[in-house]
């Protein structure tokens, strides 16, 4: 038997109102020139709390008390075959600080949109992680034969 292993990653979900600030990537070898939301994959010996709250500072330049984040979704990603990520999406509507773009060459810019109107080109495990968010749903599945693509 063959043992199957997940990446992990986080998502933050950074609100104010019905806004949330999302990021345009460029050269990561991944999804350039789309929005996302701040985040990334755990560092070694990391929890999810604490790797979201790391990733909010390194990104965004924001600093996110513990007591103001809560997980809000989590998602399983098969995509592609074979390669699979689990996500955990966390929310935060209080923190310090301005947010601001720390890593541009890695994000050509941020820019804050309306929860119900998020742009076409936003990576799919951003746009599912906002869509669980709006509908209160707390887990889904993408990109597994047996269950519907995320639309």
């Amino acid at each position: 038997m063959t043992i199957f292993r997940s990446v992990i990653g986080v998502q933050l979900l950074l609100t104010k109102g019905d806004r949330v600030l999302l990021a345009r990537r460029r050269n990561t070898e991944f999804g350039d020139g789309e929005w996302n939301a701040p985040g990334g994959r755990l560092d070694a010996g990391e929890d999810v709390l604490t790797a979201v709250i790391r990733e909010a500072e390194e990104e965004i330049g924001v600093r996110v008390e513990r007591e103001h984040v809560r997980m809000v979704a989590s998602m399983h990603i098969q995509s592609p075959p074979g390669q699979a990520l689990l996500v955990f999406i966390f929310q935060a509507d209080t923190w310090s600080g301005e947010p601001w773009n720390r890593e541009p060459e890695r994000c050509s810019e941020l820019r804050w949109f309306d929860v119900d109107d998020i742009p076409d080109d936003t990576i799919l495990s951003t746009r599912a992680g906002l869509d669980m968010f709006r509908k209160n749903e707390h887990f889904g599945l993408y990109g597994w034969p047996e269950h519907a693509a995320l639309r």
